[in-house]
Protein backbone atom coordinates (compact mmCIF):
# COMPACT_ATOMS: atom_id res chain seq x y z
CA UNK A 1 0.00 0.00 0.00
CA UNK A 2 1.34 3.18 -1.28
CA UNK A 3 -0.46 5.55 1.29
CA UNK A 4 -0.35 5.17 4.72
CA UNK A 5 -3.06 3.09 6.41
CA UNK A 6 -6.31 4.81 7.42
CA UNK A 7 -7.83 4.32 10.28
CA UNK A 8 -11.43 5.91 10.79
CA UNK A 9 -11.82 6.55 14.86
CA UNK A 10 -15.43 7.10 15.68
CA UNK A 11 -17.73 8.05 18.60
CA UNK A 12 -16.96 8.63 22.39
CA UNK A 13 -13.67 6.60 22.55
CA UNK A 14 -10.93 6.89 25.09
CA UNK A 15 -8.14 9.94 23.46
CA UNK A 16 -5.19 7.06 24.72
CA UNK A 17 -6.71 5.23 21.91
CA UNK A 18 -5.62 7.34 19.17
CA UNK A 19 -2.62 7.99 20.52
CA UNK A 20 -1.78 4.31 20.54
CA UNK A 21 -2.97 3.97 17.37
CA UNK A 22 -0.95 6.64 15.64
CA UNK A 23 1.90 4.70 17.51
CA UNK A 24 1.79 1.77 15.79
CA UNK A 25 5.16 1.02 13.71
CA UNK A 26 2.92 0.88 10.72
CA UNK A 27 2.55 4.88 10.87
CA UNK A 28 -1.46 5.20 9.85
CA UNK A 29 -3.24 8.06 9.35
CA UNK A 30 -5.83 8.16 12.04
CA UNK A 31 -9.08 10.68 11.87
CA UNK A 32 -11.00 10.77 15.17
CA UNK A 33 -15.08 11.48 14.25
CA UNK A 34 -17.98 12.17 16.66
CA UNK A 35 -20.63 10.42 14.97
CA UNK A 36 -21.08 7.65 11.99
CA UNK A 37 -24.36 9.41 11.22
CA UNK A 38 -23.68 12.53 11.59
CA UNK A 39 -19.75 11.90 9.86
CA UNK A 40 -21.03 10.16 7.18
CA UNK A 41 -19.68 12.40 4.37
CA UNK A 42 -16.25 12.90 6.08
CA UNK A 43 -15.83 9.54 6.46
CA UNK A 44 -16.63 8.68 2.93
CA UNK A 45 -13.79 11.61 1.98
CA UNK A 46 -11.39 10.32 3.82
CA UNK A 47 -11.80 6.91 2.50
CA UNK A 48 -10.44 4.86 5.96
CA UNK A 49 -9.21 1.40 5.27
CA UNK A 50 -10.39 0.59 8.81
CA UNK A 51 -13.53 1.91 10.69
CA UNK A 52 -13.23 1.75 14.57
CA UNK A 53 -16.44 2.72 15.87
CA UNK A 54 -18.23 3.31 19.29
CA UNK A 55 -21.86 2.90 19.14
CA UNK A 56 -24.50 4.74 20.78
CA UNK A 57 -26.10 2.98 23.56
CA UNK A 58 -29.15 2.81 20.94
CA UNK A 59 -27.33 1.18 18.01
CA UNK A 60 -29.85 0.58 15.10
CA UNK A 61 -28.96 4.20 13.72
CA UNK A 62 -25.18 3.46 14.05
CA UNK A 63 -25.43 -0.12 12.61
CA UNK A 64 -27.97 1.09 9.22
CA UNK A 65 -25.02 4.16 8.87
CA UNK A 66 -22.04 1.55 9.07
CA UNK A 67 -24.00 -1.17 6.70
CA UNK A 68 -24.53 1.93 4.07
CA UNK A 69 -20.75 2.91 4.45
CA UNK A 70 -20.09 -1.07 3.72
CA UNK A 71 -22.18 -1.29 0.82
CA UNK A 72 -20.60 1.97 -0.80
CA UNK A 73 -17.26 0.86 -0.15
CA UNK A 74 -16.89 -3.00 -0.04
CA UNK A 75 -13.34 -3.15 1.25
CA UNK A 76 -13.80 -1.35 4.00
CA UNK A 77 -12.77 -3.15 7.49
CA UNK A 78 -15.08 -2.16 10.70
CA UNK A 79 -14.37 -3.51 14.05
CA UNK A 80 -16.74 -2.26 17.01
CA UNK A 81 -14.82 -0.72 20.08
CA UNK A 82 -16.02 -1.66 23.17
CA UNK A 83 -14.34 -1.90 26.70
CA UNK A 84 -14.00 -5.91 28.16
CA UNK A 85 -17.86 -5.07 30.15
CA UNK A 86 -19.52 -4.33 26.57
CA UNK A 87 -18.06 -7.36 24.85
CA UNK A 88 -20.89 -10.00 25.19
CA UNK A 89 -23.33 -7.55 24.61
CA UNK A 90 -22.20 -6.40 21.80
CA UNK A 91 -21.16 -9.74 19.94
CA UNK A 92 -24.30 -9.70 18.23
CA UNK A 93 -24.49 -6.66 16.95
CA UNK A 94 -21.00 -6.41 15.57
CA UNK A 95 -21.54 -10.36 13.92
CA UNK A 96 -24.84 -8.40 12.07
CA UNK A 97 -22.16 -6.33 10.94
CA UNK A 98 -19.54 -8.64 10.04
CA UNK A 99 -17.46 -7.03 11.93
CA UNK A 100 -14.38 -7.60 14.84
CA UNK A 101 -14.83 -6.41 18.66
CA UNK A 102 -12.08 -4.55 19.25
CA UNK A 103 -11.49 -4.24 22.92
CA UNK A 104 -9.92 -1.30 24.73
CA UNK A 105 -8.20 -1.25 26.97
CA UNK A 106 -6.63 -4.47 26.33
CA UNK A 107 -3.56 -6.46 27.27
CA UNK A 108 0.19 -5.78 25.00
CA UNK A 109 -0.15 -5.93 21.95
CA UNK A 110 -3.73 -6.88 21.59
CA UNK A 111 -4.72 -3.65 19.63
CA UNK A 112 -1.68 -3.89 17.00
CA UNK A 113 -3.22 -7.95 16.27
CA UNK A 114 -6.90 -6.06 15.78
CA UNK A 115 -5.82 -3.86 13.08
CA UNK A 116 -3.66 -6.38 11.32
CA UNK A 117 -6.78 -8.49 11.40
CA UNK A 118 -9.07 -6.40 10.58
CA UNK A 119 -6.79 -5.28 7.29
CA UNK A 120 -5.69 -8.43 5.92
CA UNK A 121 -8.93 -10.30 6.64
CA UNK A 122 -9.34 -14.05 7.30
CA UNK A 123 -11.32 -16.12 9.96
CA UNK A 124 -8.32 -16.79 12.22
CA UNK A 125 -9.53 -16.59 15.76
CA UNK A 126 -7.70 -13.93 18.09
CA UNK A 127 -4.46 -14.13 19.05
CA UNK A 128 -5.01 -14.88 22.92
CA UNK A 129 -7.09 -18.26 21.91
CA UNK A 130 -4.06 -19.83 20.64
CA UNK A 131 -1.89 -18.44 23.55
CA UNK A 132 -4.44 -19.73 25.85
CA UNK A 133 -3.52 -22.98 24.39
CA UNK A 134 -0.09 -22.86 24.86
CA UNK A 135 -0.12 -22.06 28.01
CA UNK A 136 -2.97 -24.84 28.61
CA UNK A 137 -0.74 -27.43 26.83
CA UNK A 138 2.80 -26.66 28.79
CA UNK A 139 0.95 -26.93 31.97
CA UNK A 140 -0.26 -30.55 30.81
CA UNK A 141 2.66 -31.60 29.87
CA UNK A 142 5.32 -30.58 31.90
CA UNK A 143 4.20 -32.31 35.09
CA UNK A 144 4.30 -35.69 33.51
CA UNK A 145 7.48 -34.93 31.53
CA UNK A 146 9.36 -33.95 34.97
CA UNK A 147 7.80 -37.08 36.72
CA UNK A 148 9.36 -39.34 34.13
CA UNK A 149 12.63 -37.55 33.79
CA UNK A 150 12.91 -37.80 37.35
CA UNK A 151 12.35 -41.83 37.43
CA UNK A 152 14.57 -41.91 34.23
CA UNK A 153 17.52 -40.51 36.23
CA UNK A 154 17.18 -42.34 39.29
CA UNK A 155 17.43 -45.21 36.43
CA UNK A 156 19.77 -44.30 35.48
CA UNK A 157 22.28 -43.89 38.59
CA UNK A 158 21.14 -47.37 39.45
CA UNK A 159 22.53 -48.70 36.48
CA UNK A 160 25.44 -46.95 36.63
CA UNK A 161 26.53 -48.15 39.90
CA UNK A 162 25.68 -51.46 38.61
CA UNK A 163 28.20 -50.92 35.31
CA UNK A 164 25.54 -51.95 32.97
CA UNK A 165 26.99 -49.37 30.29
CA UNK A 166 24.30 -50.21 27.64
CA UNK A 167 21.11 -50.39 29.31
CA UNK A 168 22.46 -46.48 30.67
CA UNK A 169 23.23 -45.47 27.37
CA UNK A 170 19.71 -46.22 26.45
CA UNK A 171 18.22 -44.38 29.11
CA UNK A 172 20.49 -41.45 28.44
CA UNK A 173 19.17 -41.46 24.93
CA UNK A 174 15.79 -41.32 26.19
CA UNK A 175 16.79 -38.26 28.70
CA UNK A 176 18.05 -36.21 25.95
CA UNK A 177 14.39 -37.34 23.92
CA UNK A 178 12.91 -35.49 26.90
CA UNK A 179 15.18 -32.96 27.21
CA UNK A 180 13.74 -32.01 23.38
CA UNK A 181 10.20 -32.04 24.65
CA UNK A 182 11.46 -30.08 27.82
CA UNK A 183 12.57 -27.57 24.96
CA UNK A 184 9.16 -27.43 23.45
CA UNK A 185 7.68 -27.29 26.59
CA UNK A 186 9.55 -23.83 27.55
CA UNK A 187 9.10 -22.87 23.92
CA UNK A 188 5.13 -22.68 24.51
CA UNK A 189 5.52 -20.83 28.05
CA UNK A 190 7.54 -18.59 27.07
CA UNK A 191 5.36 -17.54 24.08
CA UNK A 192 2.34 -17.39 26.72
CA UNK A 193 4.37 -15.19 28.73
CA UNK A 194 5.28 -12.95 26.27
CA UNK A 195 1.82 -11.96 25.10
CA UNK A 196 1.83 -9.82 28.13
CA UNK A 197 4.62 -7.91 27.40
CA UNK A 198 8.33 -7.61 28.05
CA UNK A 199 9.06 -9.05 31.54
CA UNK A 200 12.19 -6.66 31.69
CA UNK A 201 13.57 -4.23 30.10
CA UNK A 202 16.74 -3.28 28.75
CA UNK A 203 18.47 -1.41 25.39
CA UNK A 204 18.68 -4.38 23.13
CA UNK A 205 20.58 -4.54 20.17
CA UNK A 206 18.81 -6.14 17.12
CA UNK A 207 21.79 -6.47 14.54
CA UNK A 208 23.75 -8.21 17.51
CA UNK A 209 20.75 -10.70 18.17
CA UNK A 210 20.43 -11.19 14.54
CA UNK A 211 24.38 -11.54 14.05
CA UNK A 212 24.10 -14.24 16.48
CA UNK A 213 21.46 -16.06 15.18
CA UNK A 214 22.64 -16.30 12.15
CA UNK A 215 26.21 -17.45 13.31
CA UNK A 216 24.09 -20.29 15.06
CA UNK A 217 23.07 -22.16 11.86
CA UNK A 218 23.65 -24.97 10.87
CA UNK A 219 26.71 -24.83 7.94
CA UNK A 220 27.03 -26.40 4.44
CA UNK A 221 22.87 -26.35 4.60
CA UNK A 222 20.95 -23.71 2.04
CA UNK A 223 20.26 -20.83 4.00
CA UNK A 224 18.51 -17.77 3.73
CA UNK A 225 20.78 -14.57 2.52
CA UNK A 226 21.04 -12.01 5.20
CA UNK A 227 21.43 -8.13 4.66
CA UNK A 228 22.03 -5.53 7.89
CA UNK A 229 22.77 -2.10 8.45
CA UNK A 230 26.29 -1.06 10.11
CA UNK A 231 26.01 -0.41 14.16
CA UNK A 232 23.94 -0.99 16.83
CA UNK A 233 20.24 -0.48 15.88
CA UNK A 234 18.57 -0.60 19.55
CA UNK A 235 14.62 -1.23 20.93
CA UNK A 236 13.87 -1.40 24.01
CA UNK A 237 12.51 -4.45 25.50
CA UNK A 238 13.03 -7.76 26.61
CA UNK A 239 15.96 -9.69 25.60
CA UNK A 240 15.26 -13.12 25.97
CA UNK A 241 11.98 -12.81 24.21
CA UNK A 242 13.74 -11.06 21.22
CA UNK A 243 16.37 -13.05 21.10
CA UNK A 244 13.92 -16.35 20.62
CA UNK A 245 12.04 -13.99 17.96
CA UNK A 246 14.29 -13.34 15.76
CA UNK A 247 16.10 -16.86 16.22
CA UNK A 248 12.24 -18.51 15.11
CA UNK A 249 12.43 -15.76 11.95
CA UNK A 250 15.92 -16.83 11.13
CA UNK A 251 15.22 -20.50 11.53
CA UNK A 252 11.90 -20.26 9.35
CA UNK A 253 13.63 -18.10 6.37
CA UNK A 254 16.75 -20.78 6.46
CA UNK A 255 13.92 -23.95 5.89
CA UNK A 256 11.98 -22.34 3.20
CA UNK A 257 15.58 -21.06 1.72
CA UNK A 258 15.99 -25.18 1.29
CA UNK A 259 12.61 -25.63 -1.12
CA UNK A 260 12.16 -21.94 -2.32
CA UNK A 261 13.46 -20.32 -5.43
CA UNK A 262 14.98 -17.39 -2.77
CA UNK A 263 14.74 -16.35 1.09
CA UNK A 264 16.38 -13.12 1.85
CA UNK A 265 16.20 -11.17 5.16
CA UNK A 266 16.48 -7.59 5.33
CA UNK A 267 16.87 -5.89 9.05
CA UNK A 268 16.73 -1.89 8.50
CA UNK A 269 15.47 1.36 9.89
CA UNK A 270 12.30 2.93 8.96
CA UNK A 271 10.79 6.12 10.37
CA UNK A 272 10.35 5.38 13.82
CA UNK A 273 10.87 1.88 13.72
CA UNK A 274 12.83 -1.05 13.28
CA UNK A 275 11.77 -3.44 10.68
CA UNK A 276 12.82 -7.38 9.74
CA UNK A 277 12.31 -8.29 6.68
CA UNK A 278 11.81 -11.73 5.05
CA UNK A 279 11.17 -12.12 1.25
CA UNK A 280 10.25 -15.33 0.23
CA UNK A 281 9.91 -16.85 -3.55
CA UNK A 282 9.67 -19.94 -5.08
CA UNK A 283 7.37 -22.76 -5.63
CA UNK A 284 4.12 -23.48 -2.78
CA UNK A 285 3.49 -19.80 -2.16
CA UNK A 286 0.96 -19.43 -4.70
CA UNK A 287 -1.24 -21.41 -2.09
CA UNK A 288 -0.04 -19.65 0.48
CA UNK A 289 -3.23 -17.93 2.30
CA UNK A 290 -1.94 -14.48 4.53
CA UNK A 291 -4.50 -14.39 6.71
CA UNK A 292 -3.00 -17.69 8.18
CA UNK A 293 0.96 -17.20 8.22
CA UNK A 294 1.27 -16.76 11.64
CA UNK A 295 -1.70 -19.38 12.81
CA UNK A 296 0.42 -21.78 14.24
CA UNK A 297 2.06 -24.83 12.68
CA UNK A 298 0.25 -23.02 9.01
CA UNK A 299 3.59 -22.71 7.88
CA UNK A 300 4.35 -26.68 7.66
CA UNK A 301 2.13 -26.61 5.10
CA UNK A 302 5.05 -24.96 3.01
CA UNK A 303 8.09 -26.67 4.90
CA UNK A 304 6.64 -29.92 5.95
CA UNK A 305 8.49 -32.37 8.28
CA UNK A 306 10.29 -29.26 10.02
CA UNK A 307 10.06 -28.60 13.88
CA UNK A 308 9.22 -25.29 13.92
CA UNK A 309 5.96 -24.29 13.40
CA UNK A 310 5.27 -22.25 16.26
CA UNK A 311 8.49 -20.27 14.93
CA UNK A 312 6.23 -17.30 13.40
CA UNK A 313 3.60 -17.13 15.67
CA UNK A 314 6.35 -16.71 18.51
CA UNK A 315 8.07 -13.60 16.69
CA UNK A 316 4.28 -11.87 16.29
CA UNK A 317 3.53 -12.74 19.74
CA UNK A 318 6.86 -10.91 20.66
CA UNK A 319 6.39 -8.16 18.63
CA UNK A 320 3.14 -7.56 19.58
CA UNK A 321 4.03 -7.71 23.46
CA UNK A 322 6.70 -4.59 22.38
CA UNK A 323 3.92 -2.43 20.87
CA UNK A 324 5.31 -3.63 17.39
CA UNK A 325 3.35 -5.37 14.13
CA UNK A 326 4.08 -8.31 12.43
CA UNK A 327 2.29 -8.07 8.92
CA UNK A 328 2.55 -10.02 5.81
CA UNK A 329 1.75 -9.03 2.23
CA UNK A 330 2.40 -10.90 -1.23
CA UNK A 331 3.94 -8.51 -4.03
CA UNK A 332 3.28 -8.29 -7.25
CA UNK A 333 5.70 -10.88 -8.36
CA UNK A 334 4.37 -13.64 -6.34
CA UNK A 335 7.17 -12.76 -3.67
CA UNK A 336 5.75 -13.49 0.53
CA UNK A 337 6.75 -10.61 2.52
CA UNK A 338 6.74 -10.91 6.14
CA UNK A 339 7.54 -7.59 7.82
CA UNK A 340 8.19 -7.47 12.30
CA UNK A 341 8.87 -3.98 12.91
CA UNK A 342 9.58 -2.62 16.48
CA UNK A 343 9.84 0.61 17.92
CA UNK A 344 13.15 2.32 17.61
CA UNK A 345 15.24 3.83 19.95
CA UNK A 346 17.27 6.93 19.69
CA UNK A 347 20.26 5.63 22.19
CA UNK A 348 23.18 3.40 21.37
CA UNK A 349 22.40 0.54 23.86
CA UNK A 350 24.81 0.42 27.21
CA UNK A 351 28.34 -1.19 27.47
Amino acid sequence: MDRPVRIAVVGDVDERLVGELRQLPLTPEVRPLSSVVGDTELLMRFQPDVLLARLADDPSEDVGAVKLLQRLWPALAVGVLTDARGEVALAPVAKRLSAALVVHPGPAGQLAAAIEQLLHGGDRPRPELFVDLAHGLADEINNPLMFVSGHLQLLQAQLSAGGDADRCGQVQAALQGLTRIQAAVDRLRLLSEAADGPRRREQVDLAALLSRAVAARTPDMPNATVEMPEGAQVVDGDREQLALAISAIVEFADEVAAIAAHSHLELEATDGALRVRLLVGGQGLSTWRLPNTFEPFYPQRLVRGQSHGLGLFLAQTVVHGHHGQATARRQRDGTLQLDFLLPAMATAPSA
